[in-house]
């Protein structure tokens, strides 16, 4: 039986990854949430605040294996202050590693959202590669150790990467070292109660643009290319903006009433699951214009539910989904395909969605990962 150490940030993918190992597994998890303060819970759970230091309980544990949840302050830090010996995954969530590789982020935000972006003072990931380069030639050396340092550092730890690309991991060559395993992602998709909601087939239903209030979701781009055939097509816009940057929301609602009027709906407070989905299903027909691989279990949703899903050709999610064989359309086409999804092509992409997003697929990474874990220890 392995012991094994987890780092954390609080996520819902996060909390079913961890239900499931404590049912499925038969291994010791330990789990260390980055919380509100010190905590030592039941069933080997702990929160701790991003300043606190790991307690002697854990340092002076012997682990196996240490899994590193989302590779951002504070888990890298925690990483690094534990001895080395066991064999280390880093389970990323796509943000801990665009953030830390600026060429990663390079084209990810569009022209006009660019510009917003801009008007409202948020700063892009190009930026930061900017900063990075003043510190390198500004600071003094014993100024110049930042969180990117720890993660970083910590990264060369990694014995094995959990990601959404497994072997064809887009940070790969960007990486200090280039880790021996490359999994695929650790984490489920499909929620833990799917849901009976089913998407529309009104063919002049309402649109859905997005998922969240996210500074590189494009909204703009979106609401400059393709306004002029909503407002002919007289199609209800819909937005979800309750997650996310408030000022950015606030800024892509009057953007879009500017552009549509009364055609836009905005999501901008928290509903019950069930009242979100009604909220989602009323739209047979949801668009994401994203580049940067983001809204995975978002898009699954949609997989699920039977909506029409257009994703931008040249974005990272479209690779993946269309790889894996899921029907989705491009966001970018001329003109866009708005129709519903036919019943063959519905039940296509919710089997796929089940099977590829299952627990057995998340088990059979486990097992893989307990074999190399076991192998390194010989």
């Amino acid at each position: 039986m392995l012991r094994v150490l987890h780092l954390a940030h609080r996520h819902v993918s996060v909390t079913l990854l961890k239900d499931q190992l404590q049912k499925e597994s038969q291994d010791h998890h330990t789990w260390v949430f980055v919380g509100a303060g010190a905590e030592h819970g039941a069933h080997d759970h702990w929160s701790l605040k991003p300043s606190d230091p790991l307690p002697a309980a854990i340092l002076n544990q012997h682990w196996d294996a240490i899994m590193v949840h989302r590779m951002r302050f504070p888990t890298p830090k925690w990483l690094l202050s534990l001895p080395e010996g066991p064999f280390v995954l880093w389970a990323s969530w796509g943000d801990d590693y665009f953030r830390v590789f600026p060429a990663l982020s390079k084209g990810i935000i569009l022209p006009k959202s660019r510009l917003l972006l801009g008007a409202l003072l948020k700063f892009s990931v190009t930026i930061l590669a900017v900063i990075q380069n003043v510190r390198n030639v500004c600071l003094p050396r014993s100024w110049k150790v930042t969180p990117r340092d720890y993660e970083l550092a910590a990264m060369k730890r990694a014995h094995a990467i959990a990601n959404l690309f497994g072997e064809d991991f887009i940070a790969k060559n960007h990486l200090p070292r280039i880790p021996e395993h490359l999994y695929g992602s650790w984490y489920n998709a499909v929620p833990k109660e799917i849901s009976d909601v089913e998407a529309s087939r009104d063919p002049e239903g309402p649109i859905l643009l997005g998922s969240s209030a996210s500074t590189t979701a494009n909204h703009a781009d979106f609401l400059f290319d393709h306004a002029a055939v909503l407002r002919a097509g007289n199609r209800e816009l819909r937005m979800v903006l309750v997650y996310g940057s408030k000022r950015y929301a606030r800024a892509i609602r009057s953007l879009a009433s500017f552009l549509l009027g009364d055609q836009v709906n905005c999501l901008t407070k928290r509903l019950s699951l069930r009242e979100y989905h009604a909220y989602l299903s009323d739209c047979p027909v949801v668009v994401h214009y994203h580049i940067r691989n983001q809204n995975t279990g978002n898009i699954v949703l949609s997989f699920l539910l039977g909506q029409r899903v257009l994703l931008r050709a040249d974005g990272l999610a479209h690779r993946f989904f269309s790889e894996l064989g899921f029907i989705v359309g491009d966001a970018c086409s001329s003109p866009l395909d708005l129709s519903p999804l036919g019943n063959a092509d519905r039940e296509h992409n919710r089997s796929l969605a089940l099977a590829q997003f299952s627990d057995g697929a998340i088990m059979k990474r486990y097992a893989r990962f307990v074999a190399d874990v076991q192998q390194s220890r010989l």
